[in-house]
């Protein structure tokens, strides 16, 4: 019986070796992983159409596989806040606002767009009536910021599950005569650096003061509050305008200050920066509109810049605002043609006119980039639509692409 057992042990142990062995010769095929899905590499814009004041209307967003002539309407549009820009962030997601002003439902709503250019919702934020979101800017994976400037918030939330984690609030950094108003936002080093709309009931600033919050992003406390009252500029950033605070090569943050828009001549509007491992404002650098004249303007200055983008190798190209422009600018300045493409030189501080780009109303100037060209959404006499125009050259094309409404927004995923 011991043998028999010795045996039949021997034999199951042989059966196992030789299990194992024919599992090595003959291995089984593990299944192939899922490839990543293809990221989109097209463009998408959006356009908007006003009521016939131009102060309120509705806007709509688009995707196409590249830069393609045509004309668009904006039957195939997916509706966005009128008054705000999508905002594309790093991870390719695309953030749709609520109307600015309120006039529609108050939630944030995050796309994702597949490698055809078919918009995909990922999910939706809920934020307060009345909160004006204005900017978001996203952390990592698992952290987003948005500006509520009608409640003088930051709110940080999870893109991820689009859930709530904190209010951060900035009420107690408002000034004596003005409220709060959070606008764009960026993060360097660990810190968000939010710009700061110290407004009156107008909407308007009270001082000439260059304000923005930091907050260290794994606290979310606020850490510092800049005030630069030296250099002659205030209204840190425009609101609406995610590029109007951006970095450069060196990492030196850059500020496009709004001033008045324009209707308080002493209240002034330009450009100033931060610094690479500072958090003041350089005291010695600003491009203020009311003393740099702008080469082939005939009004010789801009009132403030409405949009910019960074183009690179310290050019920024933007749309000036000249009142001067239009015999009837300051009666109405939505819709008056008041607004100029123009490049920025960073470093030598002058602002020349971009030539053969159209005049644009304040609703249609959106500025991208693709591939090596620069785009200028313009509304003009002409045409509706987007421009392109090559730096290296100082080459312009088009109307590329023409829409129905006014070009508010522009950008590329292409490299």
């Amino acid at each position: 019986m011991r043998n028999l057992k010795s045996i039949l042990s021997a034999i199951a142990m042989m059966a196992l070796v030789c299990s194992c062995s024919s599992d090595s010769d003959n291995p089984v095929p593990n299944p192939t992983p899922t490839p990543p899905a293809e990221a989109f590499k097209g463009v998408i814009f959006a356009t908007s159409i006003t009521n016939p004041e131009g102060n309120n209307g509705s806007g709509y967003m688009q995707a196409l596989p590249d830069m393609l002539s045509g004309t668009y309407d904006n039957s195939n549009g997916v509706p966005v806040g009128f008054g705000v820009s999508p905002i594309p962030v790093e991870s390719g997601s695309v953030y749709v606002l609520p109307d600015y002003m309120g006039n529609a439902k108050a939630e944030i709503v995050r796309y994702g767009i597949d490698a055809a250019g078919k918009w995909e919702k990922k999910g939706v934020l809920p934020i307060p009536a009345g909160a004006a979101a204005c900017n978001i800017v996203e952390l990592n994976s698992e952290k987003a910021y948005v500006s509520l400037q009608g409640l003088g918030i930051v709110m940080a939330f999870n893109p991820a599950t689009m859930a709530r984690l904190a209010d951060i609030d900035l009420n107690s950094l408002r000034q004596e005569d003005t409220r709060v108003a959070p606008a764009a936002m960026i993060i360097r080093n660990g810190k968000l650096f939010v710009g700061l709309n110290q407004m009156n009931a107008q909407y308007m600033p009270a001082r000439n003061n260059i304000e923005l919050a930091v907050i260290d992003t794994k606290t979310d406390k606020v850490e510092k509050h800049i005030v630069n009252t030296t250099l002659g500029l205030c209204f840190a950033t425009r609101p609406i305008s995610p590029r109007s605070i951006f970095m450069d090569e060196n990492r030196d943050i850059y500020i496009n200050c709004i001033g008045s828009f324009g209707f308080i001549p002493e209240f002034h509007g330009g450009i100033v920066r931060i610094k690479n491992g500072s958090t003041d404002i350089d005291p010695g650098y600003s491009i203020r509109c009311d003393q740099t004249e702008v080469s082939g303007l005939p009004a010789k200055y801009a009132d403030f810049f409405g949009e910019v983008c960074y183009g690179g190798n310290g050019q920024l190209y933007a749309y000036a605002n000249c009142y001067l422009l239009d015999p009837k600018g300051m009666e109405n300045p939505y819709l008056s043609l008041t607004n100029i493409p123009v490049v920025i030189d960073l470093k030598q501080k002058s602002i020349s006119v971009i030539k053969g780009m159209e005049i644009s109303n304040p609703q249609g100037i959106a500025i991208g980039r693709y591939k090596n060209l620069m785009v200028f959404g313009s509304a003009n006499k002409k045409a509706n639509g987007f421009y392109t125009y090559n730096p290296a050259t100082k080459e312009v094309a088009g109307p590329v692409m023409q829409v129905k409404g006014n070009p508010t927004f522009f950008h590329s995923f292409a490299k």
